[in-house]
């Protein structure tokens, strides 16, 4: 390799990287409220419910004909504590509590999203459109 490829190579590092960095700090400074957030459970593409993320304890059990899975809602964040699926590697996503964080539980088609119901509808990394074959 030649001095100018590395340099061509340094450059688009570095400008990946500043993008990246840029659109980290822009979610990391989303502002929000305690206890306004919401997390939306979808089960095979169709929303299960909706609940608020609280200081007070819930649990949420859902049983569908795809499984069984318990959340529990604490601390303003959202946890999976039980899953009937052979590899439960929901259960290793932890407790999650700012928007746009998700566990994802494919066996049981199950998502549980986190999400501000107050942020603007003009936000360009929203979902536009759904394609299905």
């Amino acid at each position: 390799m030649k001095r100018g490829d590395m340099i061509l190579i340094l450059v688009v590092l570095l400008v990946a990287g500043s993008l990246y960095g840029i659109k980290a700090y822009k979610d990391h400074n989303e502002h929000y409220a305690q206890g306004e957030l919401q997390a939306v459970i979808t089960v095979d593409g169709k929303e299960y419910k909706t609940v608020s993320l609280t200081k007070e304890e819930q649990t949420i059990d859902i049983q569908t004909k795809f499984g069984h899975n318990i959340l529990k809602v604490y601390d303003y964040g959202i946890r999976m504590t039980y899953s009937d699926a052979p590899l439960p590697i929901a259960l290793d996503m932890g407790f999650i509590s700012r928007p746009k964080q998700q566990i994802l539980c494919v066996p049981a088609r199950l998502m549980v999203e986190v999400i501000n119901p107050h942020r603007s509808i003009n936000d360009d990394n929203e979902l536009d459109a759904v394609i299905q074959p």
